[in-house]
């Protein structure tokens, strides 16, 4: 899938990976979601301000996939995005803890496998119809066509919200609720 995936782009695909890495792929996933569909050189800086365990080593990885982008593949890493970064599960060592009577607590420290693909886009220029709201209206008031539409406008309710109606409960079936909530108080089977 991934090689059809190159042929298509022209080999602006770039890859690097990362394996049998001593996170868990479930800690390791809290930083790479972070930096998903970013700009590599923003991800970056991104991830030398996150306070995990496994920040440094997406940067370094990171820093490998650019460094393959340039030198084997002549890509500018301005333009390089991330587009795709996942944390897969790799080898579990077994550990043992000794627990009570003699036996043993079996302790699983995960790795974790990171794959990222890198794929360069060029910036397109802003095409002038997007930034048409910038421009000033040198000028000219706008005003409302009728004046019914200026007075709708200025007379708007700052409390819109629908009243309630109340329902109002007799005795009997207040006494009937407080009866009923102190059985599910001191109902042992219920576990609240």
């Amino acid at each position: 899938m991934t090689e059809q995936a190159t042929k298509q782009n022209n080999g602006k695909l770039v890859k690097a990976s990362a394996r049998h890495i001593h996170i868990a792929p479930r800690k390791m996933r809290l930083v790479t979601n972070l930096i998903k569909n970013m700009n590599a050189m923003d991800a970056i800086v991104q991830l030398q301000h996150a306070n995990k365990k496994a920040a440094p080593i997406v940067i370094k990885l990171l820093q490998s996939a650019i460094a393959n982008a340039k030198n084997n593949f002549s890509l500018d890493p301005q333009f390089l995005f991330i587009k795709s970064i996942t944390a897969d599960q790799g080898k579990e060592m077994k550990r043992y803890f000794p627990r009570a009577r003699g036996s043993a607590f079996v302790i699983r420290r995960k790795m974790s496998h990171v794959n990222v693909v890198l794929e360069e886009k060029k910036k397109a220029k802003a095409s002038k119809t997007k930034l048409g709201f910038l421009k000033k209206t040198e000028g000219k008031e706008v005003k409302p066509e009728n004046v019914d539409q200026q007075d709708a406008v200025s007379k708007k309710p700052v409390n819109a919200a629908p009243k309630k109606s109340q329902v109002f409960k007799t005795d009997e079936e207040v006494k009937m609720n407080k009866v009923a909530n102190k059985r599910r108080l001191f109902n042992r089977k219920t576990g609240v």
